[in-house]
């Protein structure tokens, strides 16, 4: 699948250079929207998990939906319809979310606890895009286009927790960089303003999973019983089921060491999902 793209790509660039005849740049910026698969997943176990342990417990760990980004594209035109475009851009989606509960230990002491996920993913797409840009009135132009997606991806992760039981207080965080290689389709308006500058809407959809997340893994805090302290480059993100909830953490190479733990593998991340953006073109 890796060769097709690529193969694809080089032959999108050649036809292009080899026949230019005019230049449309666009600048754009919107929303990104990703499906979040295990991780998503995850999180929504971690909560219900949380929550058929503890009747008090409130709030709930959140899924990563949209988040703001934008690109930049250079269209060469092959002919009046069919042009071939670079793209490159930025988009982030984030979550703050956290979860507490109170009640009584085991020997009848009084407790508050809180744990928190703090999730960012930060992504680089680079495509190469087919175009065919077809008028449809006196200044409109609807534009289809689909073609193959690079990007660079980190996921940052954070988890304080705080426990009045022993008097916890502990910071985890998980930082990986992955690579990920997948298509986008999309259709766009321009609304011709001035000979060369338009006003343009997208819509368009990404396909491309990102796995095999391997990161720096690090622990800090402080308890009644000593410091808590510890880091690993070697550390993974899992997707597990334990007592019937799917479950998300961060563990070596062997996975989770929990005997309750079953179908054990490493987390995929889907960043399939729509985007919507609003921009300018300018054709030279």
């Amino acid at each position: 699948m890796k060769k097709v793209i690529l193969s694809l790509s080089i032959l999108l660039i050649t036809a292009a250079l080899a026949h230019p005849q005019n230049i449309v740049f666009k600048l754009s910026g919107g929303l990104s929207w990703l499906n979040g698969s295990d991780l998503n997943a995850g999180l929504a176990g971690e909560t219900a998990a949380i929550k058929a342990a503890s009747q008090t417990a409130s709030g709930g760990f959140e899924a990563l939906g949209s988040g703001l980004g934008g690109q930049i594209e250079i269209i060469t035109m092959i002919n009046a319809r069919l042009g071939v475009g670079l793209a490159g851009g930025y988009y982030r989606v984030s979550k703050i979310s956290q979860i507490g509960n109170h009640g009584l230990a085991g020997d009848g002491t009084p407790y508050d606890a809180t744990a928190g996920y703090n999730a960012r993913i930060s992504v680089l797409p680079f495509a190469i895009n087919v175009h065919y840009m077809v008028p449809v009135g006196s200044r409109l132009t609807l534009d289809a286009y689909a073609g193959p997606i690079f990007s660079i991806v980190q996921f940052n992760a954070a988890n304080p927790t705080t426990s009045t039981i022993g008097n916890v207080r502990q910071l985890v965080t998980f930082t990986a960089s992955r690579t990920a290689l997948g298509g986008q389709i999309g259709l766009g308006l321009a609304f011709r303003l001035l000979p060369g500058l338009s006003l343009i809407a997208d819509a368009f959809y990404r396909m491309e999973k990102v796995g095999n997340l391997q990161g720096n893994w690090a622990q800090s805090g402080t308890s009644d019983a000593g410091d808590l302290a510890g880091s690993s480059s070697e550390y993974y993100l899992w997707t597990y089921q334990s007592a019937g909830f799917q479950r998300i953490g961060f563990f070596d190479e062997n996975g989770p060491t929990d005997a309750a733990a079953t179908a054990a593998r490493k987390a995929e991340i889907s960043l399939s999902g729509p985007a919507l953006s609003a921009g300018v073109r300018f054709r030279f």
